[in-house]
């Protein structure tokens, strides 16, 4: 499950200069962001229009103001909180009917309407602040004008006659008939459906986009730049373009030249570079192109990229009007358009677990680590500095990692963009709000949504949980509020043939089976008191009612499990199937993370109860199902939250345990793999796998932490090829033989000092100026305090690459280590650390085979 901090930001303004038409009449046209223009004081939507390749603005003509809720009466603020009636953002005041689903009733509440969002909430005067108590006062003023105007982002809408109003979308007669047969009997879901599946079928069209990457030249190896200081030349700049632009902008520098033989030499002959003798000029013409795309791709573009750019820009005697970028607290926004930044968006964690299949888990967020993992490139490596690359070095070097963006975004039927596109309308979150927050935000803003348009009072955390009271099991996991998912102890061994079963989405199928939501659980009905699912919790659950996360969590689950997984596999074309591929590739990012989401302290809608339900459901599913297996003849060996593993089961007998889970319990559950092989060790969540194809799966894997020196990454993949050749229990002997010989070859390796520097250096990044290390010094900051002494100027952003060694300090920079200095047992941890849990897997101890290495060392 996925756990993820939703960030409470403030408002903040943006003005915007540099402004697209704002017609009266459009043809449909895909909403591309919504947010704030605080020169003119009104909400903005940015919408492209694919076929003619133009953006449209339309700015709000509604009306709408910012506001919060509270429960003061309109002639108690007039009298004894004058200080709002005087306030200088003070619109006006106004009596609204909210349904409080928490308390199940009707409420009247003030609306207090501000002249702008800074004057509800942002400021230490703001109105918000003045009073005793208010709801919905901190939500993003865009965001609220979504979910009060029922914009879909992502969606196509057009503007007619000055109003925008949204595009029907028509709905395969296939598909309308299979959801009316799937919900026959509900028509909650049903007309909940309706709503929902234009979401999936309106197409996500090839939206034109520039992906870009700077070269700074920088006096100084491994440091980056300050890019709010820009003190130094942006020396050229890589433009890669989904329309076929392939373009380099390079500053000519004093003694430097490029000879025609030196074009031989570009790795792409249809890139065109254009020499410019200043930078102003060059920034000029970059301004130009970036005016020309609806979306711009960076990778890491919001902390530096477009940063640097403005601030030189400035420098270089750019009028901030000039400039199509505007910098903001934690992003930097483009002015027709919207940035999408690669880092941010791949650093989300459900993404990486649900949609990547943890493909660069553990590995650091570069754009080579992450290309690699993804789309099998990498960055060109490099042996020099940028700065003191040739003309034709840097356009290579360059390109390539524009190159490099564009390429994520487009591979694979542009796989990526249209998962964007489909997370931003389920989501009801903008293209680039989704891409700098995590799943958390996500769900928070689709149920806020989903509130509003039922007219319904979004509660506040607190509320919640006053009203519903906390937990009432212990944790076993240190950290966590309640008792959360079983995990059966793992019977150690190595089985051959094991079947793993899957609950499809255990914890989503839970809260839709049981009607699990914040206003159900412990609801104020007194007559639903006698229905508790788990009688030894004291939660009940009303059922004359329908919960609304249960409703659209449910739905997600059923449209996911029952139609687009199917379509994926029956549509009837190929462009169909890789389309809808993407779909349920979407849903399945929101459906795995809801209940991590949902059940984690940090989430605005958090309801212990409810989430302490949940994981007790999901434990008895689990606990019925092995018990029942059991009466059938099958062997468990392990389960895992939603996964059981059986040894060498009958077809009959899984069949018939399958068709009784379904018919209990009203979950799916499904073949996922098998092992033809597969190592327990005793702990538990920890195994290695070999399935059919030869493939390992590890639980628990370790050897990939951030950090590890390459020599410990290189011993664990050449353990992993051995392991990889088990074909049956007859070659284990001889594969755990051969992985002993190699990790005592590796030891030993260590213990003489035979592996190289580069092989053992460990890379960190300074994120403060070194005085600022006052309490402790970790072990990088020493080794750059060690360089410090002899005159290197090192701060934020600067990468140490140091090793480990016996002197005082322990570390030393690799610039001033020898090889005798290393330490040898630390080295000797990082590889113990890296193969343990494997090791443990097929019963080999680590200490074993370092004690015969000892004895091998002694007798030699």
């Amino acid at each position: 499950e996925v756990e993820e901090e939703v960030e409470e930001l403030e408002e903040e303004e943006e003005e915007i200069s540099i402004k697209a038409e704002t017609p009266q009449n459009t043809p449909p046209s895909i909403v591309l962001a919504v947010t704030y223009d605080g020169k003119v004081g009104k909400a903005l939507v940015k919408l492209y229009d694919p076929v003619n390749d133009r953006v449209y603005f339309w700015y709000d003509n509604t009306g709408h103001k910012p506001y919060l809720l509270t429960d003061v009466k309109p002639e108690e603020l007039i009298t004894k909180f004058t200080k709002v009636i005087l306030h200088p953002g003070f619109s006006h005041l106004e009596a609204v009917e909210k349904y409080d689903a928490l308390n199940d009733r009707k409420v009247i509440l003030t609306k207090i309407c501000a002249k702008d969002p800074l004057s509800i909430g942002g400021k230490a005067d703001s109105i918000r602040e003045l009073l005793p108590k208010t709801w919905e006062s901190r939500i993003r003023y865009h965001l609220c004008y979504i979910f009060d105007n029922e914009i879909i982002p992502g969606m196509f809408y057009r503007i007619e006659d000055g109003k925008l109003v949204q595009v029907p979308i028509e709905v395969p007669s296939e598909v309308e008939d299979f959801v009316k047969k799937l919900y026959a009997n509900d028509p909650d879901f049903l007309e909940e459906a309706s709503r929902w599946i234009p979401l999936f079928q309106a197409p996500v069209p090839s939206i034109k986009r520039l992906s870009i990457d700077i070269e700074v030249f920088t006096p100084q190896e491994n440091r980056v730049p300050n890019p709010r200081e820009a003190n130094y030349e942006i020396i050229s700049i890589g433009l890669a373009g989904s329309d076929g632009l392939r373009k380099v902008l390079v500053l000519r520098r004093p003694g430097m030249e490029l000879r025609p033989e030196d074009l031989d030499e570009l790795l792409y002959d249809d890139v065109e570079v254009e020499f410019f003798n200043n930078e102003y000029d060059m920034l000029r013409e970059f301004f130009s192109i970036l005016l020309q795309y609806p979306i711009l791709i960076t990778f890491n573009g919001d902390n530096f990229d477009l940063p640097y750019i403005y601030h030189r820009a400035l420098k270089l005697g750019f009028k901030k009007e000039e400039i199509p970028i505007t910098i903001r607290r934690n992003e930097a926004s483009i002015a027709l358009g919207v940035h999408i930044d690669l880092y941010k968006f791949f650093n989300i964690r459900a993404i990486e677990v649900y949609a990547f299949g943890g493909k660069y888990r553990g590995l650091d967020r570069t754009l080579d680590t992450i290309a690699h993992a993804i789309v099998d490139m990498s960055k060109l490596n490099r042996e020099k500095t940028v700065s003191q690359m040739t003309y034709v070095e840097l356009i290579n070097y360059n390109f390539r990692d524009a190159f490099l963006g564009l390429y994520l975004t487009t591979y694979d039927d542009n796989l990526v963009l249209r998962l964007i596109i489909l997370m931003s309308r389920i989501s009801k979150t903008p293209p680039d709000d989704l891409v700098r927050s995590q799943i958390s935000a996500w769900i928070r803003n689709m149920l806020y949504y989903e509130h509003r348009k039922r007219g319904w009072l979004i509660p506040e955390k607190e509320d919640i949980i006053k009203n519903k009271g906390e937990v009432a099991t212990k944790a076993i996991i240190k950290g966590k509020k309640y008792a959360g998912a079983i995990v059966l102890d793992p019977m150690p061994g190595i089985y051959p043939n094991v079947y793993v079963l899957d609950f499809a989405s255990m914890y989503p199928s839970v809260i839709k089976r049981w009607n699990i939501s914040y206003e159900t659980v412990k609801c104020p009905d007194e007559k639903a008191k006698n229905n508790k699912p788990i009688p030894e919790l004291p939660h009940w659950v009303c059922n004359d009612r329908r919960g609304l996360t249960a409703l659209i969590v449910g739905l997600l689950r059923d449209l996911r499990a029952y139609v687009y997984k199917r379509l994926a596999k029956t549509a009837p074309s190929a462009v169909l199937k890789s389309y809808y591929n993407v779909v349920q590739s979407a849903l399945k990012v929101f459906i795995n993370a809801s209940y991590g989401v949902l059940g984690a302290e940090i989430f605005q809608l958090y309801c212990p109860p409810a989430a302490e339900l949940t994981t007790a459901l999901a434990r008895y599913v689990l606990s019925r199902t092995v018990l029942k297996a059991l009466e059938l003849g099958l062997v468990p060996i392990y389960g895992d939250t939603d996964s059981l593993f059986i040894w060498n089961p009958s077809e009959e007998k899984l069949k018939e345990l399958i068709d009784w889970v379904e018919k209990e319990f009203g979950i799916e559950i499904e073949l996922d793999k098998v092992y033809r092989l597969i190592a327990m060790s005793g702990r538990k969540k920890n195994y290695v796998g070999i399935l059919s194809d030869g493939e390992l799966d590890i639980k628990g894997l370790v050897g990939k932490k951030r950090n590890t020196p390459d020599f410990a990454k290189d011993a664990f993949n050449d353990v992993l090829r051995l392991l990889s050749d088990i074909r049956s229990l007859d070659d284990v002997d001889k594969s755990i033989e051969e992985v002993r010989d190699k990790v005592r070859d590796y030891y030993r390796k260590l213990q003489r000092r035979e592996i190289p520097l580069n092989k053992l250096a460990i890379r960190t990044a300074l994120t403060k100026p070194l005085e600022s290390y006052t309490k402790n010094t970790p072990q990088h900051v020493k080794a750059a305090l060690q360089l410090k002494n002899l005159g290197y100027k090192l701060g934020p952003g600067d990468i140490i690459i140091y090793v480990k060694t016996t002197g005082k300090d322990g570390v030393k920079p690799i610039q001033l280590a020898r090889i005798d200095e290393i330490d040898p047992n630390k080295y000797i941890e990082y590889l113990r650390t890296s193969l343990e849990q494997v090791l443990d897997a097929f019963g080999i101890e680590f200490e074993s085979i370092m004690g015969s290495s000892i004895i091998d060392n002694y007798s030699s």
